[in-house]
């Protein structure tokens, strides 16, 4: 039996996209566990009954990538850029000892990591153990000619990043934030959206659960209005704060027969938000797959496993990021021409309500999400576990072509 290790950022974002292929690894009679640097045990058991080999609490400042002052603070360039080099850089050197303590306890024969979490990497590495690098964003098929903020930054942490590496013996590839595996890369997108990959990418296509995915809540089904057009919004599990925005495409879809769902977070709590309206559904966080299956357009901030998952789902979209890899993802699908951009911090209500009717009328923007679909329709969670179960089992060569 074959033991696979995941090592994830504790983020659902991060996490999400690697249920999939654990569970089509277990069911190929693979031992799967999870580390994470914070407690993500409760969705595990609920997806599969994976091992969880991290720690049973949360960091005293885990949570302050959520919230008001979160939403306010990646606003500020100097913060933002501050936040990732202690992500990226700063937390790397104290994890690398315990994790290399798990590897020799556990003793996988292949290590799944995200590419953001730069010890995991290293600590495979040192322990002379193949190791994958499973992106859940774009990052490993961006093209040299793109550039945004989030890749300055990049440029600018590089030399530090590569003394860290270097300082562990390890000369490592990187292509924007994600560290490559010279083992096995993989991408969860398909030709059709973002061209040829770069050499040594494997685009597998979505990773979409094989079944729960461990964060299903309830949701009032029964509110649903078959005989209108949905539209779904959510702005991911971290940048919800934003309730003038949710205010705005409320009023923006009333000039719409739509009815529209949204995914507030901690602001269903709040009065923060307009009244009721029957054509308006909030909640806390909704069972986004589901919501796809049924929905006519998206709107959301460019978070890869959105996108990922509205593209599977031939949803078109409409995109407003707010920072880092979002840009990414929003200009490989306004490129593609499955969806719009739109900043909603300075559209108007009008503005809204245009793009809102560009995307639930029949046109090109439907017709190629459409086309997307068709070739997200490939099963890449489990295009992926075959991938892996291969460099386990000493089949796939050991070094990326």
């Amino acid at each position: 039996m074959k033991r696979i290790l995941f090592c994830v950022v504790p983020e659902k974002g991060h996490v999400n996209p690697c249920i999939g292929p654990a569970q089509h690894l277990q069911a190929a009679d693979c031992e799967v566990a999870f580390y994470a640097p914070a407690d993500i045990s409760a969705q595990l058991d609920a997806a599969g009954a994976f091992a969880f080999l991290g720690p049973r609490e949360t960091p005293e400042r885990h949570d302050l990538s959520r919230g008001a002052s979160f939403a306010a603070n990646i606003r500020d360039a100097a913060w933002l850029r501050r936040w990732i080099h202690t992500l990226l850089i700063e937390q790397t050197p104290a994890q690398v000892d315990g994790l290399r303590a798990i590897l020799r306890q556990w003793r996988p024969d292949v290590v799944v990591i995200d590419p953001l979490l730069y010890a995991s990497a290293i600590a495979a590495e040192l322990e002379g153990l193949p190791w994958v690098a499973m992106s859940n964003s774009l990052n490993p098929v961006l093209p040299d000619s793109l550039d945004s903020e989030l890749l300055s930054t990049v440029r600018w942490l590089t030399p530090e990043r590569d003394r860290l590496f270097a300082r562990y013996g390890i000369e490592a590839r990187f292509r924007g934030c994600d560290v490559l595996s010279p083992h096995l890369t993989l991408a969860f997108t398909t030709e059709d959206l973002v061209g040829e990959p770069p050499q040594g990418v494997e685009l597998v296509g979505p990773a979409l659960p094989a079944g729960p995915r461990g964060d299903e809540p309830p949701f009032p089904w029964e509110r649903i209005d078959a005989s209108r057009p949905l539209v779904y919004m959510s702005l991911g599990s971290q940048l919800y704060y934003q309730p003038e925005l949710f205010a705005k495409v409320i009023e923006a879809t009333r000039a719409t027969s739509a009815q529209l769902v949204l995914s507030v977070g901690e602001l269903v709590d709040t009065d923060l938000l307009p009244a009721a309206d029957e054509r308006v559904i909030a909640v806390r966080y909704a069972p986004q797959l589901a919501l796809l299956r049924r929905s006519h357009a998206f709107i959301n901030h460019g978070g890869a496993n959105s996108v990922m998952e509205a593209l599977a789902c031939g949803v078109p979209m409409l995109l407003s990021p707010f920072c880092n890899d979002q840009f990414h993802s929003a200009w490989f699908v306004e490129r593609a021409g499955a969806g719009r951009c739109l900043d909603l911090e300075q559209a108007t209500v009008q503005d809204i309500a245009t793009a809102l009717g560009d995307l639930l009328r029949p046109g090109p923007l439907r017709e190629r999400a459409a086309q997307i679909a068709a070739s997200y329709q490939r099963d890449g969670s489990a295009q992926a576990a075959r991938l892996i179960i291969e460099l386990a089992s000493g089949s796939r060569p050991a070094t990326a072509s």
